[in-house]
């Protein structure tokens, strides 16, 4: 057989053995699927056709240290009947609606390596192994309706409603539920899925989510299903484009905002908090990225994507004043009982920015920013000016070498400016770092040096200092505002002095962080990659 032909032979082979999986999944509770199957629209996508309902259950497995998870991949076994299929599919690839899987049927309920129909993917995978042994971690039980929907000509997608359990291998007790549909587009383009999603889910508490069965049975394993979720690095290729590099970026912190949902809405965790505001600042630094003409098509998403920080903000401010500021000086000066007035008028202010915060996130409004974020990163905007088709045609490595150069100009002048103290400067500064970090961090793959990660640990000692000083620069007027509306209370002196206490503690600890801000604005600014930024 001639070379080519074999190569092509191959290359056939291989794509007939992975299976590309392009879909948009929406959790909620039974009654909105409920609402969602017997909606008119849905029916009249389906056809009127009738459903199909399977019952299945699959057992994902790893080692004792989740070694496969660990490399971006995971392994199911599924049974039907008395027919039994493996699956190993690819994950965090930075795909948020698209992933690679692997599929072979195989006999008995244990994993077969050798199975593995893709050579690559079964090499990778013993290797990783290395003689390790597998072991069941987590089973998944759903009820399966299926049911197919052809909104448009020349467009099908697979409406799958999924409801059951998650359940450890180990400890059968601890499980949580399953309440979601797929929508899986089998014939169409992406823009026709995300069209008929958002009609489908219009109006109805479906929610978009990227956290997979096998993410949420592993979270589970760890005991941390209701744990703020932090971002993964992102993996770029020096052979992308700046265009497919700036959609992976966005995707990344679509996926760290989405993810931390549950933590905020049913954990009330204010890490969960922290990471969805992270999560938003990343983003709008990535849209920064681009050219102030690229950015226009931006200018209405970004709104909604400010309003929701300042809520999520404002949840943040209440809960540092309490459990950071508030509570740590009643207990240093053992005067639990003085604090008390303040520390229940605190809570009240905390528990009503919580309820706001979850309404937020709860509302159509967020539903429909979800959806937007994901329509932003496959439609790519940024390429409506034709003029700007040739900047984000350019090699991802030069796009990222003249964005960190660029936020590395910014923070020298910060720097400079901010040695002369004054808290606009020190702001600025803290603005203009985290922007900096967070651009490092988007190449960190692409821009591996060791200066890099040096300056990225000086960036962050500093800006721990910041963030504490900012913290009590930000709990005074919300004081002050909580002093004034207790005015006419018959403990407004237990609250006044109370509250004269916190900030007279707090004020003699932001005179200690100045002296420190100082030393780690020295220590910062002799760095050669600072310096020598051109």
């Amino acid at each position: 057989m001639a070379p080519v032909r074999r190569i092509a032979q191959a290359l056939l082979t291989r794509t007939l053995l992975m299976h590309q999986e392009t879909e948009l999944k929406f959790v909620g509770d039974e009654r909105a699927l409920g609402a969602l199957r017997q909606s008119e629209m849905f029916l009249d996508f389906a056809g009127y056709r009738n459903a199909t309902t399977v019952v299945r259950c699959a057992t994902y497995y790893d080692t004792e240290d989740h070694a496969l998870r660990e490399a971006g991949y995971v392994l199911r076994v599924r049974g039907e009947g008395n027919v039994h299929s493996q699956t190993l599919k690819r994950v965090g690839s930075g795909e948020l609606v698209t992933r690679a899987e692997y599929k072979s049927e195989i006999d008995g309920i244990r994993p077969d390596l050798s199975s593995i129909p893709d050579s690559r993917a079964r090499w990778k995978v013993t290797h990783l192994l290395a003689g390790r042994s597998l072991e069941p971690i987590f089973e998944v039980d759903t009820r399966r309706t299926r049911v197919l929907l052809t909104p448009a000509r020349n467009v099908e997608i697979e409406a799958a409603i999924d409801t059951g359990e998650i359940r450890l291998a180990s400890e059968s007790q601890r499980r949580i539920a399953i309440s979601e549909v797929e929508f899986e587009l089998v014939r169409g383009g992406m823009n026709d899925l995300l069209a008929t999603a958002r009609l489908l889910t219009r109006g109805l508490p479906l929610t978009l989510s990227f956290l997979s069965k096998p993410e949420r049975g592993f979270r589970l394993a760890q005991d941390e299903s209701l744990g703020a979720w932090k971002p993964g690095r992102i993996q770029l290729r020096s052979a992308q484009t700046a265009d497919d590099a700036l959609a992976s970026i966005i995707g990344n912190c679509v996926r760290h905002l989405l993810n931390n949902l549950d933590a905020v809405a049913q954990g009330h965790s204010p890490e969960g908090v922290h990471q969805m505001r992270v999560a938003l600042r990343r983003l709008r630094v990535a849209v920064s990225l681009l050219s102030s003409r690229q950015r226009s098509p931006f200018t209405g998403l970004m709104n909604e994507v400010r309003d929701l920080a300042r809520e999520l903000g404002a949840c943040r401010d209440k809960e540092v004043l309490l459990n950071q500021l508030t509570l740590p000086v009643a207990r240093q000066l053992g005067r639990d009982d003085a604090f008390e007035p303040l520390v229940l008028r605190l809570e009240q202010a905390r528990d009503a920015s919580w309820q706001g915060a979850i309404s937020w996130i709860s509302s159509e409004r967020f539903r429909n920013l979800a959806l937007d974020l994901v329509s932003v990163m496959q439609q790519r905007p940024w390429l409506s000016n034709p003029n700007s088709h040739r900047d984000m045609e350019a090699d991802a490595q030069g796009f990222a070498r003249a964005q960190v150069r660029r936020r590395l100009l910014q923070s020298r002048k910060a720097l400079r400016r901010a040695g002369k103290m004054r808290a606009d400067d020190l702001h600025a500064l803290r603005i203009s770092l985290k922007k900096l970090r967070y651009t490092l961090e988007f190449f960190d793959s692409l821009e591996a040096r060791g200066s890099a990660r040096l300056i990225l640990r000086k960036i962050s000692r500093l800006q721990d200092v910041l963030g504490d000083m900012n913290d009590v620069l930000v709990a005074k007027p919300q004081l002050r505002t909580i002093l004034a509306e207790s005015r006419a209370d018959d403990d407004a002196t237990a609250v006044s002095l109370a509250g004269g206490m916190v900030l007279g503690w707090h004020g003699r600890r932001y005179a200690t962080k100045r002296r420190r801000v100082r030393r780690r604005l020295k220590s910062l600014a002799g760095m050669k990659m600072l310096r020598k930024a051109r």
